[in-house]
């Protein structure tokens, strides 16, 4: 799968651009501010129709502008795509692919995605754990759009539970209302665990074999699910859930919040044994979240059958030169990059990439 044009209309600082893309590597460079991320940015959002960056997606309408347009021509394996995305400031976005409006996510062609690395991506392993909860849990989703219902259903109990709680610190004869919806909040909760638990196994067996090969020889990433339940086995994850909650009821009656729970749960990295967060070098971090990413990627190439598209922002300049080599040396598939100048790319991989001056919004 690949996206062979783009057209923007008062996206981020682009006024008007249409573009043809290559099949391969693609590198946008130039000075900071001009336009660089934005770009990757309408590349993502046509893809994912998520915002890489922005809080609200109306953060990507140029200045002063009523709306933002974006129009992305594909190919995939099942043919030709064309979708167009309108974003308004006073109401929902507009979907078009082929000739309809799209209005579910199930409507949408299933072969166009794409994997987004920033400099931002270190809070992945230097961040909270609301952050690698969100990103494992999205992943699973991608895999298995069923997984929503058990995240949803998990975050409706949760909601109830919590608000009960607060009733119960001011009446504690309703103690015993909290039963079923623990029973609820378990039996959510341990589906849950159990989908992170099988993702993060395959997610990591592809991260750690990309650190092999991107990291000096020898050195060994790890990384493992950590929670307050017992997961070692599979069919006793609501059991042990349910244990939990009875154990720390009084302390979440005094708190009037559940404080156990995979909403609590994190995902921890390792190298060499050494906890990432607290002692890697903020290249070592670097490299973890872009072995995390090379991971995410292939996962989804398995599950679909075609690669997603590769956006990497400004990974080059922090990454020695045997690393930019090995990274892309063997990368056929659509990838783009930014650079604020072209020394930091190898020239065995500028020979045969595809090269996009910005300046101030608009390409040269």
């Amino acid at each position: 799968m690949d996206l062979f044009n783009l057209r923007l209309y008062d996206f981020r600082n682009f006024s008007e651009l249409d573009i043809t893309l290559k099949k391969g590597i693609n590198i946008f460079y130039g000075d900071n501010a001009q336009g660089k991320t934005n770009l990757l940015e309408a590349i993502y959002f046509i893809t994912t129709l998520k915002p890489a960056r922005a809080f609200r997606e109306q953060e990507l309408i140029r200045h002063d502008r009523p709306l933002a347009f974006l129009k992305g021509l594909f190919n995939t394996q099942a043919g030709p795509v064309n979708r167009q995305v309108t974003v308004y400031r006073d109401r929902k976005k507009k979907i078009i692919e082929g000739e309809n409006v799209k209005t579910r996510w199930s409507e949408l062609s299933p072969s166009i995605s794409a994997v987004y690395f920033s400099p931002d991506d270190l809070d992945l392993v230097k961040g909270e754990p609301s952050g690698r909860r969100k990103f494992i849990d999205n992943l699973i989703y991608q895999v298995r759009p069923s997984f929503y219902k058990y995240l949803q259903g998990y975050q409706r109990v949760l909601a109830q539970r919590n608000t009960l709680l607060k009733t119960i610190k001011a009446k504690p004869n309703l103690v015993k209302t909290l039963d079923p919806w623990d029973e609820q909040l378990s039996e959510f909760g341990s589906q849950l665990i159990n989908e992170r638990l099988k993702l993060l196994q395959r997610i990591s067996f592809l991260s750690e074999d990309y650190f092999k090969k991107f990291a000096r020889e020898g050195t060994v990433l790890k990384i493992s699910y950590r929670s307050e339940i017992d997961f070692s086995d599979p069919e006793s994850i609501k059991r042990n859930f349910k244990n939990k909650l009875a154990e720390c009821r009084e302390k979440d009656i005094l708190r009037s919040f559940t404080s156990v729970g995979p909403h609590r749960d994190d995902i921890d990295f390792f190298i060499d044994g050494k906890d990432v967060k607290q002692y890697a070098s903020q290249g070592q971090q670097r490299l973890t979240v872009l072995c995390l990413k090379f991971a995410q990627r292939n996962l989804l190439y398995t599950e679909r059958g075609e690669y997603p598209i590769l956006l990497l922002d400004d990974v080059m300049s922090e990454l020695d030169i045997h690393r930019r080599q090995l990274i892309m040396e063997r990368e056929d598939h659509q990838v783009f990059i930014t650079t604020t100048d072209l020394k930091f790319i190898p020239e065995e991989i500028l020979e045969k990439s595809f090269l996009y001056s910005i300046k101030a919004g608009v390409l040269r």
